[in-house]
């Protein structure tokens, strides 16, 4: 199951198509080879080579760690032999034919290529350009090239302060436009929109941003490029959808400077960030017992930074408050989390994962990598905290995870390790089937444009190179997901809550 623009590493904003032509209008003004080797200063470049561990030559992985962030430097051949035609370098491998293929099409191009309007630097940096993003796209849906933009804001995440409505959007399966996030502390959380509505109407008649001329947007008749431009703008009412049901109420939502949250949480009067909606929500859902708490996690990778570290520390807090509030069992909610860092992923399994069979005081394994080889490259582990929070010679799970076909990667890495070592039922529906990790590739120096200031940077790729297996029996779910038992299958939010409460409840478990 595939929605058309599921992008878990970029989020799945349609504000990211308008970027996206921003930054090809950056690369047509560059006046330098996108792979070329000048201007490169060492000395500025050496934290980014800590963030970003170097290939050394020899080794197929340099694998150091800074920040809590994995990276690799490998060696990119097919990637090298674009750049060959300009300097000249790697010739011997032009035996391979791929290879020798893609040297033939340069040198045509080369000798023969009429091209107007277009200064020969200028089309030697958009034809590389494109040939190295399309080799990275070849591989999958989720590999591609990052421009120096990208990969510095992605090393170096700005704060947590955005002028922005918090919404996410995707199109389902039908085809219809859905709010894929709502990120928690937003404007549009504040005013009641929930993930998985479905936006049929977008009024934004009195809007004075410039941008929008005064009219409704019917959503299923617009193109997708005229969406975007609406659905960004100042102030905007929602029509929407809600459990196929369409709502006679509206959303107005007007974007402003907010610090937002992948957290929420409800532990009782007192202990809970819920906004008025969210909490009526889940109270209306069902009555929570004295000693069941929620926590709904978004994401485990901020938006707009790319960073975790925030969503992990409000994670802890919340955990803390779980304990201080008196709460012994928890309703985990995943639903349309579509992933992010596994290493927050792992982190956050600290708290939730325990071993009854471990006794030799080392990490619980959370998740095993497998190379294209079936190597095992690395076995994720985590020091569990969960004595702390839960009462480990319970008989019956204390934790339910709920989950939904936008839980994803990893998402999907914390629940298999939750229903590995028993210690959560799963309830929801399917999740997506997205077992497989992508790391960032430093490829060569180059200079960013990053808020009019110039950046030593790095052109980069970002691209898949393992397989994730859960940490016991050993499964991979890519293409499957994790299935809840058929008594544990509950398509909305309010079935999903009245079952997790049975469970918790030991009726029926």
């Amino acid at each position: 199951m595939s929605d058309k623009n599921l992008n878990d590493f970029f989020d799945e904003e349609l504000k990211k198509q308008e970027e996206k032509v921003e930054r090809q209008n950056n690369f047509n003004n560059q006046n330098d080879d996108p792979f070329g080797f000048g201007g490169y200063n060492e000395q500025k470049h050496e934290q980014m080579y800590r963030v970003v561990p170097e290939y050394n030559g020899q080794q197929k992985f340099v694998n150091k760690k800074s920040k809590g962030k994995k990276g690799f430097i490998v060696a990119i051949v097919a990637l090298a032999m674009v750049v060959v035609y300009f300097l000249g370098y790697f010739s011997f491998m032009l035996m391979n034919p791929d290879i020798k293929f893609i040297s033939d099409v340069l040198n045509l191009i080369n000798e023969y290529a009429y091209v107007l309007d277009e200064s020969d630097d200028k089309y030697a940096h958009n034809y590389a350009y494109q040939a190295a993003n399309a080799m990275l796209t070849s591989i999958d849906q989720y590999s591609r090239l990052l421009t120096p933009e990208e990969f510095y804001e992605l090393m170096y995440p700005q704060e947590l302060t955005t002028i922005a409505n918090g919404l996410g959007y995707s199109f389902n399966n039908n085809g219809e436009l859905y709010i894929a996030e709502v990120e928690v502390g937003s404007p549009a959380y504040n005013a009641g929109l929930f993930m998985g509505d479905v936006v049929l109407e977008l009024d934004i008649s009195g809007n004075v941003d410039g941008v929008a001329d005064g009219k409704y947007v019917i959503t299923s008749a617009t193109k997708t490029e005229d969406i975007v431009k609406y659905i960004h703008s100042q102030k905007i009412t929602f029509t929407i959808k809600r459990d196929n049901v369409v709502l006679q109420q509206t959303f107005t939502v007007e974007q402003t400077i907010y610090t937002g949250s992948a957290v929420e949480y409800y532990f009782g009067a007192g202990y809970t960030n819920m906004s008025q909606a969210y909490e009526q929500r889940l109270l209306s859902a069902g009555t929570l017992p004295n000693d069941v708490g929620y926590i709904r996690l978004t994401s485990f990778m901020d938006p707009y930074t790319m960073d975790g570290e925030q969503g992990l520390g409000d994670f802890t807090k919340a955990m803390n408050l779980f304990k201080q509030a008196g709460k012994k069992k928890l309703i985990f909610d995943l639903t349309y989390n579509t992933g992010g860092r596994d290493d927050i992923s792992s982190a956050v399994a600290s708290f939730l994962v325990h071993d009854k069979n471990k006794t030799d005081g080392k990490g619980v394994v959370v998740s095993i990598d497998r190379d294209k080889d079936d190597n095992v490259v690395d076995k994720t582990t985590t020091n569990s905290v969960y004595q702390n929070y839960f009462d480990v010679n319970a008989q019956q799970p204390q934790i339910v995870v709920l989950t939904n076909d936008r839980s994803a990667s990893a998402s999907e890495l914390l629940t298999g390790a939750l229903l590995d070592y028993q210690t959560a039922v799963q309830v929801g529906t399917t999740t997506y089937g997205k077992g497989i990790g992508q790391a960032v590739v430093q490829i060569k120096p180059a200079q960013a444009n990053v808020g009019g200031k110039i950046v030593d940077s790095y052109w980069a790729a970002y691209m898949t190179y393992i397989k994730f297996y859960t940490p016991v029996s050993n499964k991979c779910m890519h293409g499957i997901g994790f299935e809840p038992q058929a008594q544990n299958v509950a398509e909305n939010f309010d079935s999903q809550i009245d079952r997790a409460i049975e469970i918790l409840s030991q009726k029926n478990a």
